[in-house]
């Protein structure tokens, strides 16, 4: 009975996402370092997650390159800040580094 009552709590606070676009860009802005760190974080692990299915970053993009595309979008295109930040990270890294067809797309 208890570890039912616990699985229930911890499934009806699940969320489909970490951060929304605003939540990512607040962190990307903040005075903290840490704040920062945790926003290219997220970015790299969206990103690698994506990586040869979503989209194909040439060899050498570097962290940054990525996490600059994902706030340049975000700084411009407020409209879309509500959303789920790894759906616009993968949108972002999509447009700008698609899978060819018979590339490394899986």
């Amino acid at each position: 009975m208890k570890l039912a009552v616990a699985l229930l709590l911890v499934c009806s606070t699940a969320q489909a996402e970490y951060y929304s676009g605003n939540e990512l860009l607040a962190k990307m802005h903040s005075d903290s370092v840490i704040d920062r760190s945790i926003a290219l974080g997220y970015v790299i692990g969206v990103s690698d997650m994506g990586e040869g299915s979503i989209h194909c970053s040439p060899v050498n993009v570097t962290t940054g390159q990525s996490r600059d595309l994902v706030r340049n979008y975000l700084v411009n295109n407020p409209a879309e800040r509500h959303l789920p930040a790894d759906l616009i990270i993968n949108r972002v890294l999509k447009a700008a580094w698609p899978c060819r067809t018979s590339g490394r797309g899986i």
